[in-house]
């Protein structure tokens, strides 16, 4: 290859390159409808997206669904997985801008969020309530003896039991919050 068609090829090959930018670079973005991948989990993804994501978790990207000659953003939940997933994406030869902070950042700025309060968002809180709510589970669930424990006046509780029915119940506190944060969300008005 001569030197011309080394300039030509180099002129019209999409520049690679690795750019960070803040979750309100990204609001201003949206107008113009990036690409934009999430590489969150599912769960994750489902519990609330910024607008217009497409989900495409870490370790199975798909790269033919990706246009190199337009920036790619990269979100996730906190920003590990999107710089991980940036330096790959990049070494593929795309223009990369990992967005810095991820979700949690963009919801702590109060931009808009799809899907937030869906079922996804039960699954951290329903699992502690099956898991630590119920423990251990023979020969009955801590939280029940404890309840009835209380119910029948409590009589020689002592502070560790306290502690205890506040360790078991705290699962359920946090499961019952956010049904009702969750059906507050779907509530118009």
């Amino acid at each position: 290859m001569n030197r011309d068609q080394r300039r030509a090829k180099e002129t019209s090959a999409p520049r690679v390159s690795l750019r960070r930018a803040t979750v309100q670079e990204l609001q201003a973005e949206l107008a113009s409808a990036p690409q934009l991948i999430d590489v969150r989990t599912g769960l994750e993804f489902r519990g609330g997206r910024v607008p217009g994501a497409v989900h495409q978790p870490l370790g199975s990207i798909d790269l033919a669904s990706l246009d190199k000659r337009r920036p790619l953003w990269v979100i996730c939940k906190s920003g590990a997985r999107s710089a991980r997933a940036s330096q790959e994406l990049v070494s593929q030869g795309f223009q990369v801008v990992d967005v810095q902070g991820g979700v949690t950042a963009w919801d702590s700025a109060g931009f808009p969020m799809e899907g937030k309060g869906g079922p996804g968002s039960l699954l951290m809180p329903a699992l502690a309530s099956l898991t630590l709510g119920l423990a251990p589970f023979v020969p009955e669930p801590h939280i029940w003896g404890k309840l009835r424990w209380v119910l029948g006046g409590a009589e020689g509780m002592a502070t560790a039991d306290g502690l205890d029915l506040l360790m078991h119940g705290a699962p359920w506190l946090w499961l019952a919050w956010s049904v009702v944060k969750m059906l507050r969300a779907r509530t118009p008005g």
